[in-house]
């Protein structure tokens, strides 16, 4: 496995003064236990102390053909933060000799960074995240329909989680061009959220109206299984 830095989700947050960026890779390992121990040692380690950030590892559920099996992400509130996390990890033994030791136990599957267009809601408490790969060929029509039906939908009930529009900038590929979170307490809140979304005549209306500026290239889970820090 590369440095834990490859894969980075840029968050750019739109209502507030800061960023937030999230630091992702998305891997596969039969050893999930070793990971979370490598994990462990490394936020414990001296360097991790120093990291204003958090660690957070994901299962990844039903996606389909990609094989991977795990996810681990540093969340930052600022440049400043993640330029710190990014330099001391190359000039640390310590993380070098703990990334060694990742690799042994795993196989790195993808890696980009990306940048939310638009979003709602505080992600962090969130335990479980619906994600959707799209191809989408005018995204500035795609969100406004999006954020549209979205905020009718929320009037008549309550969405129970963050969700929004994101978009890969660096990494990109022909996988996908944008993708959609959807976050909820539980699997089983997440399936009835989705269930209810798909059944509402707001959500069919939806997808009639983008119908020909987008394409599902893969729905998946990923569920929180540790928080380090």
């Amino acid at each position: 496995m590369k440095k834990l830095i490859l894969l980075m989700i840029c968050l750019f947050i739109s209502n507030i003064a800061t960023s937030q960026y999230v630091a992702f890779y998305k891997f596969k390992t039969d050893q999930p236990e070793m990971v979370v121990s490598i994990l462990q040692e490394m936020i414990n380690s001296d360097w991790g102390n120093q990291i204003n950030g958090t660690c957070n590892l994901f299962q990844v559920l039903f996606a389909g053909n990609d094989d991977s099996t795990h996810i681990v992400n540093f969340d930052f509130m600022t440049e400043k933060d993640l330029n710190s996390f990014v330099t001391s990890a190359a000039g640390s033994k310590m993380t070098q000799l703990l990334q060694s030791k990742m690799r042994s136990v795993t196989e790195l599957k993808s890696t980009y960074v990306g940048t939310p267009i638009w979003y709602k809601g505080d992600w962090s408490p969130d335990q479980v995240f619906m994600i959707y790969d799209l191809d989408v060929s005018d995204p500035g029509t795609y969100v406004k329909e999006f954020t549209s039906m979205s905020s009718k939908m929320e009037k008549k009930e309550k969405i129970v989680g963050s969700y929004g529009v994101g978009m890969p900038i660096l990494g990109q590929s022909e996988d996908f061009s944008h993708f959609i979170w959807m976050g909820a307490p539980s699997i089983e809140a997440s399936l009835k959220q989705t269930k209810r979304i798909y059944a509402d005549p707001l959500f069919a209306q939806f997808n009639k109206n983008v119908s020909s500026i987008r394409k599902i290239k893969g729905t998946w889970m990923m569920v929180r299984l540790a928080k380090f820090k």
